[in-house]
């Protein structure tokens, strides 16, 4: 079966985890990842965020047919605190089209999976128009940027819960401001994107893609962001051919997928995938 639809539930007792299985057998070619914790790590907890970052990994990394154009969603109740969310952000980000159930739904098990369902089907309609330019428009839009590593106020708003609550005309209107604010840093005879940096970002050209999925990096959020971004996949094997605007080498300090500080010199370019993975690595 090709998947086209990752449902994953992070903190789930054992009932509503076996309960949330039956999104399956209605929602065509989709996968639930919702792994059944203790009662103590029930809700938002750092064991239920490892279970359910874990228990993805496996199922990304071992389907045999997932779909270049699946989707990815993400679920829990409405988190009690700000660092709540920060946790689950830290471990998904950008990757997850995120979503929260009403605290209401938190004793009902037949309730919350309906609710679910019921909004999956409205996200649907939003997920197309985001799927749209990170995919068939991925070379004009700033949708697959290198969210560490390309230096701008767009990026900075693309780490953040930007689609939160937006109705699908507003994430339409959003969608469509960010990418004229994307266009205007473009260096046109270069084909390439300025950042405050001074780097050109060059979308790569679909020949030079080699048909590689994408480098899956050493820990799990580095994987689910060199697959989708905000909910949907990302074109297999794209990047950024990166160089120097005014001159002939790169001299400039990067990020690697996980955070860390890399120093890079005296290269005349480089590429840098979604993820912020960098080749070459050294």
């Amino acid at each position: 079966m090709t998947v086209d639809h990752y449902i994953v539930f992070i903190g789930a007792g054992s009932r509503l985890a076996d309960d949330l299985l039956k999104l399956e057998g209605r929602i065509a070619n989709s996968r639930v990842v919702a792994p059944s914790v203790k009662r103590v790590n029930v809700g938002l907890t750092d064991a239920a965020i490892e279970s359910a970052s874990t228990e993805l990994h496996n199922a990304l990394s071992t389907e045999a047919h997932s779909s270049d154009v699946a989707r990815l969603y993400l679920w829990m109740f409405h988190p009690d605190s700000s660092e709540q969310f920060d946790r689950v952000w830290r471990a998904f980000g950008h990757a997850s089209w995120v979503e929260t159930v009403p605290r209401k739904f938190v004793h009902s098990i037949v309730g919350t999976r309906q609710y679910i369902e019921s909004r999956i089907k409205e996200v649907r309609r939003l997920l197309h128009s985001i799927s749209e330019f990170t995919y068939a428009k991925r070379k004009s839009s700033p949708f697959s940027l290198p969210l560490r590593n390309f230096t701008s106020g767009i990026t900075q708003e693309l780490k953040t819960y930007w689609y939160n609550d937006l109705t699908e005309q507003q994430l339409l209107d959003r969608v469509h401001k960010l990418k004229v604010r994307y266009s205007q840093l473009k260096n046109t005879p270069k084909r390439a994107y300025r950042d405050e940096k001074g780097l050109m970002f060059k979308p790569a050209e679909d020949t030079e893609l080699h048909g590689r999925s994408h480098p899956s990096g050493s820990i799990h959020r580095t994987y689910f962001c060199g697959r989708f971004r905000f909910g949907v996949s990302l074109f297999p094997g794209f990047h950024f051919d990166v160089t120097a605007e005014n001159s002939s080498t790169i001299q400039c300090e990067l990020r690697t997928p996980t955070g860390s500080r890399r120093s890079v010199r005296d290269k005349t370019h480089i590429n840098i995938f979604p993820n912020d993975y960098i080749l070459p690595a050294k």
